[in-house]
């Protein structure tokens, strides 16, 4: 069994001084670190390493602006992917 711990890229500078402090639920921790586990037994240490940096580009992109996705229908005070946004 491979064993890699999650990275951290490090995150693009950016001209704009304020970015959102992201906040983890222990859920979604726990969910995370299950999903790394699975990884860790399916996908080769590049393909996580590619994961990784996918994850810290999504969420430097909420840091910097959480507005940048529509709002639920669902749940309230919540965003979403637009790509999983049904349409008529």
């Amino acid at each position: 069994m491979k064993k890699v711990e999650f990275i951290h890229t490090k995150q693009p500078e950016v001209s704009m001084e304020s970015t959102y402090k992201l906040i983890w639920s222990d859920e979604a921790l726990t969910n995370l670190k299950q999903i790394i586990l699975y990884l860790e037994q399916k996908w080769t240490i590049t393909e996580i390493k590619k994961f990784a940096n996918l994850l810290d580009h999504q969420l430097f992109r909420i840091q910097s602006n959480p507005f940048l996705f529509p709002k639920s229908d669902v749940r309230e005070n919540y965003r979403q992917d637009p790509k999983k946004i049904e349409k008529p």
